[in-house]
């Protein structure tokens, strides 16, 4: 969100403030033992502010957002959309990650979800097609949801490109995963806007669909960070692709630094490197609040 500018030493004054307040409070909790300060709000860490989440998107859809690193282990094609950027692997014909930015305001429907499933017009590649899914069992499973695009009409056509999709079991895609998708969007309305990196995991064999050989995935991991929150936070997830009836949100739960390790993906790369650390290397416990947790 923006901030309005103020003087040097007043934002130098609420820094050492703040700072001393951590200091204070990491005291308190480790019985004297001095704890490292919580990071500050990325505006503070970072040479320029972080995009505002009331700005317009920029045509890329990464409206300042953090991307992963460019990956070198694997096939990576970088797809540009309104609402959201892919890492396409059309090798795997699925997407390596999809990353993008939801805000508060934008988790208020303005139009009704439209199921028009459609190969990709801007990738001139292999990708999969629709045959690819027909009969295959698996459905097709959106990596940044539908939900998530119904603020606008473009953004939404574009969700549906099958460089979106991975090969979903259908229960698991309206049961664990669909449950952590509405998390976010609760997340989103929180603390005004929230940055998600989704995607893929992929076994040494994986099992393959239709004439494309469209891979599916062994399981699914998902990255969110809060920029905008009084501390910037971060959680990570990974999903075994199976249903897991009953199951809470925090039973998947990790920091980002081992989604890292496991998928051997650098997210949020372009974060000023003691912020990136700071937030990815959290123990998410206690800092996330799940709308599960209210049903025990």
């Amino acid at each position: 969100m923006k901030r309005k500018k103020t003087k040097t030493t007043k934002t130098w004054l609420a820094v050492i403030v703040a700072l001393g307040v951590s200091y204070l409070f990491g005291l308190y909790k480790q019985g004297g033992k001095a704890a490292l300060p919580d990071i500050p709000v990325l505006q503070q860490a970072a040479p320029q502010p972080a995009a505002s989440p009331t700005t317009s998107r920029s045509s890329d859809g990464e409206r300042g957002m953090a991307l992963p690193a460019p990956l070198d282990s694997r096939d990576e094609h970088i797809l540009h959309h309104k609402g959201f950027v892919v890492s396409y692997n059309a090798e795997w014909k699925i997407p390596n990650w999809v990353a993008w930015e939801l805000t508060a305001s934008e988790t208020q429907p303005k139009m009704e979800r439209e199921d028009s499933f459609c190969e990709d017009p801007d990738f001139k590649g292999p990708q999969a097609t629709l045959d690819d899914y027909r009969r295959s069992g698996y459905s097709r499973g959106h990596m940044v949801p539908a939900a998530d695009m119904r603020w606008d009409e473009q953004a939404m056509a574009e969700c549906f490109y099958l460089t979106n999709m991975c090969p979903q079991q259908s229960a698991f895609n309206a049961g664990n995963w669909g449950q952590l998708e509405r998390q976010c969007r609760e997340w989103a309305q929180r603390d005004s806007a929230i940055w998600i990196v989704c995607g893929p995991i992929v076994g040494k064999s994986p099992k393959r669909i239709g004439q494309g050989k469209v891979v599916v995935p062994s399981a699914f991991f998902k990255v969110i960070l809060a920029p905008y929150a009084k501390t910037p936070r971060a959680i990570g997830f990974i999903y075994p692709h199976r249903n897991k009836k009953g199951a809470k949100m925090h039973e998947f739960m990790m920091s980002v630094d081992e989604v890292e390790r496991r998928t051997g993906i650098d997210f949020f790369a372009s974060l000023p490197d003691d912020v990136e650390r700071k937030v990815e290397a959290q123990n998410p416990a206690g800092r996330w609040r799940f709308m599960d947790d209210r049903k025990r």
